[in-house]
């Protein structure tokens, strides 16, 4: 059953996404629904692994060891209780007396592998020796006792200061448990000095020196050894190398800044293209206005740029680049340069195809003649406000992608609220 409806999702899914009626909005609130089922699916699935909605009479036990759980039910009696909410606790599993014993000889041999650490015997013990609390994965619980603590630590450690060359030998009981059964298991090593390397034994007798002038009274300084065993020794404060590492950082932020800069002036240009391709309707648009008022290209143009000045030297409007652009135009006009050339630069110093494509078009139609430019002005009008249109869908759409990752955020945080829990309850 389970299978089935994935199948229909999955296909209804398809189907829908294939349809070219749908937005991409639309898609995308169908893949979070279609996501949101197949969780259910999930979640159904795992309900039915567990017998959900079969009657139960018997649980199953963990093994020894795995611990309980508990088991959400409901219960029914007749006419005392319908649909009851249950909570069972399903206790582990309870080993035998035989299998208590096996496990106990199970955790001596544990015992004997690891006890060791890294030292080679029990006849040559100088490293720290290794005990746990339980063994055979907790089933058995372990006490451990040493004759001699001054020389082995609870821990397992070695603690004497001073040990004869011989050695001493430290008897070892572990009281193990496992259940009613227990026993105690014994065993003796030796343990010896540990012998230490050149540098080790020089460490060694510096840190015993420095510990003699602790119990100094009235000494205001600690004196550091200059000579011991005939090795001269030689002090000196740690250096931090800040120099180096302040030219180090300088030279990482020096070798950042041009890509820091690089991407902001991406990032201007990125915006300046936006803001240039926003604008463009509008000013062909009152251009074409003007035009057809009877007024010649370049008194709307100059109309254009004059009124735009006007208003952004009172502050009524906001910067629009297209109009610095035009006036920067006029002013190369009244300068001397070529009507046409001056077009033509416009489009160049904009940079976006639809300006250079202006530009070009006016600066050709002043040397052809003014003819049927304002049917061409008017067709790149439509074409404009259609490209700003397809412009701000696309920006929409740019948007909906940057929410998706938040979406996808929530879906993964409600996925784990429902699989976690059902995934926990698994029985293996």
């Amino acid at each position: 059953m389970v299978l089935c409806g994935a199948v229909f999702i999955i296909a209804a899914f398809l189907w829908m996404l294939g349809r070219k009626k749908l937005s991409e909005n639309q898609k995308k609130m169908l893949l979070v629904l279609c996501a949101m089922a197949g969780l259910g699916l999930a979640a159904g699935a795992s309900e039915g692994q567990k017998g959900g909605g079969k009657e139960k009479v018997s649980l199953p036990r963990n093994a020894a060891g795995e611990g309980s759980y508990e088991e959400n039910l409901q219960l029914d009696a007749g006419t005392l209780l319908k649909g009851y909410d249950y909570k069972v606790t399903v206790p582990e599993q309870v080993l035998t007396a035989e299998e208590e014993r096996q496990m106990l000889e199970r955790a001596k041999k544990e015992i004997d592998q690891e006890f060791l650490g890294k030292n080679k015997s029990l006849d040559s013990v100088c490293e720290q020796v290794v005990i746990r609390e339980s063994y055979q994965d907790g089933l058995v619980e372990a006490a451990w006792h040493f004759d001699n603590s001054d020389v082995v630590g609870y821990e397992g450690e070695i603690v004497a200061e001073a040990l004869p060359e011989e050695g001493m030998l430290v008897q070892a009981g572990v009281d193990l448990t496992c259940g009613d059964a227990g026993c105690c298991y014994e065993f003796s090593f030796l343990v010896k000095p540990k012998i230490l390397g050149d540098a080790e034994q020089l460490l060694k007798d510096i840190g015993d020196y420095l510990a003699r002038q602790e119990t100094e009274p009235g000494k205001d300084t600690v004196r550091l050894p200059e000579t011991l065993h005939g090795q001269s020794l030689q002090w000196s404060r740690k250096e931090e190398h800040l120099p180096e590492k302040l030219l180090l950082l300088g030279f990482a932020i020096a070798g950042a800044l041009p890509l820091v800069e690089l991407s902001r002036q991406q990032e201007l240009q990125k915006k300046r293209k936006k803001q240039l391709l926003m604008e463009y309707p509008d000013m062909i648009s009152k251009l074409v206005l003007l035009m057809g008022a009877g007024m010649t290209l370049f008194g709307a143009w100059k109309k254009i740029a004059l009124e735009y000045q006007t208003k952004r030297q009172n502050n009524v409007v906001l910067e629009r680049i297209s109009c610095e652009e035009m006036l920067y135009t006029c002013h190369e006009v009244e300068g001397g340069i070529g009507e046409g050339r001056a077009y033509e630069r416009f489009g160049e110093r904009c940079g976006v195809p639809c300006y250079r494509k202006l530009g070009n078009t006016l600066s050709q139609n002043l040397q052809k003649g003014n003819q049927g430019l304002l049917d061409l002005l008017e067709a790149e009008v439509e074409e404009a406000f259609e490209e700003r249109k397809n412009t701000a869908k696309k920006y929409g759409e740019e948007a909906g992608t940057k929410l998706l990752i938040p979406m996808m955020i929530m879906l993964g945080m409600v996925m784990a609220l429902l699989l976690v829990p059902a995934l926990s309850s698994f029985q293996l």
